[in-house]
């Protein structure tokens, strides 16, 4: 694949405003419908929502921040605001796409994608779980294209978009509770942490401003996190403001100094040497090496 071809020419990476295209705070589509060229045009972006894909059956990929994820037969993914994704495959898909406001998003589904980020796979979906999820999606989008004002249709709506983002959530929930680490004091602060990270890497840098958050010390922050994933609480936090940085390094014309305010660094010679720790490339190598 030719990277260059995806880079934007917008001095920023293209977000995807859901308000663009609906009131509703949804759209709902069947991806058979949607052919491989159609999915390209889309070109590298972000969505200032929450994306659900349900394939059925066939084989997709794409990119989500620099690693690729491929979708074969039946499975269930999401991809949050804010992640940098194209698509690269699409071979006999059919299934549902799903963009919604984490607004609609009931707060316990919310905290499960949340979570789910951290450790985001396709999950395979069983025949009983699959059917019924495609009945309710298939529901959803008949009621609203039903055009009539009837009474309780806005909660009626409401209470059809909880039925299929809970069957969303529950099978990430599940699969986590099947294979990930069981849950403990520990491994609970070390997923509350990287939340925290993923949300305010920007403008919050210390170990010790997280550590406040959790109303734990700093010592202790750093304890738990190396002991559940073998690194500091400064990497962590390195990691996601080096992941941004890749992004608008590749797809976007931002010069390194530009690259580091938006980072929140006032000197770009320290964020240049603190890539450099990270990745072993200054950033226009890096730059230069991943349009090639």
């Amino acid at each position: 694949m030719n990277r260059r071809e995806n880079r934007a020419d917008n001095p920023s990476i293209p977000v995807h405003t859901l308000t663009d295209r609906t009131n509703l705070g949804l759209e709902i589509h069947r991806i058979d419908e949607i052919t491989s060229a159609e999915a390209r045009t889309f070109g590298v972006h972000r969505d200032d929502h929450c994306i659900l894909l349900f394939q059925q059956t066939g084989s997709s990929a794409m990119m989500v921040d620099f690693r690729e994820v491929s979708f074969v037969d039946c499975v269930a993914f999401c991809v949050l605001p804010g992640q940098v994704h194209h698509s690269t495959k699409w071979t006999n898909v059919s299934g549902w796409f799903l963009a919604i406001d984490l607004a609609s998003i009931d707060e316990p589904y919310r905290v499960v994608f949340e979570e789910y980020r951290l450790h985001a796979v396709p999950v395979a979906v069983d025949f009983q779980t699959a059917q019924m999820l495609d009945k309710s999606v298939a529901l959803l989008l008949e009621t609203i294209e039903f055009q009539k004002e009837l009474p309780f249709q806005s909660q009626v709506l409401r209470s059809l978009i909880q039925v299929c983002v809970g069957t969303f959530a529950t099978i990430f929930q599940q699969h986590k509770q099947e294979n990930v680490q069981v849950s403990s004091r520990p491994v609970s602060i070390c997923g509350a942490f990287k939340s925290l990270a993923i949300k305010n890497y920007k403008s919050i840098k210390s170990p010790a401003a997280y550590a406040a958050m959790l109303n734990i010390t700093a010592s202790y922050l750093n304890e738990v996190v190396k002991g559940v994933t073998g690194f500091s609480v400064t990497y962590w936090i390195q990691q996601e403001v080096i992941l941004e940085a890749k992004r608008l390094l590749c797809y976007t014309n931002l010069t390194v100094k530009e690259i580091a305010f938006e980072l929140g660094y006032e000197d770009s010679a320290y964020f240049s040497r603190l890539f450099y720790k990270v990745t072993q490339d200054t950033p226009l190598t890096f730059r230069k090496q991943y349009r090639k």
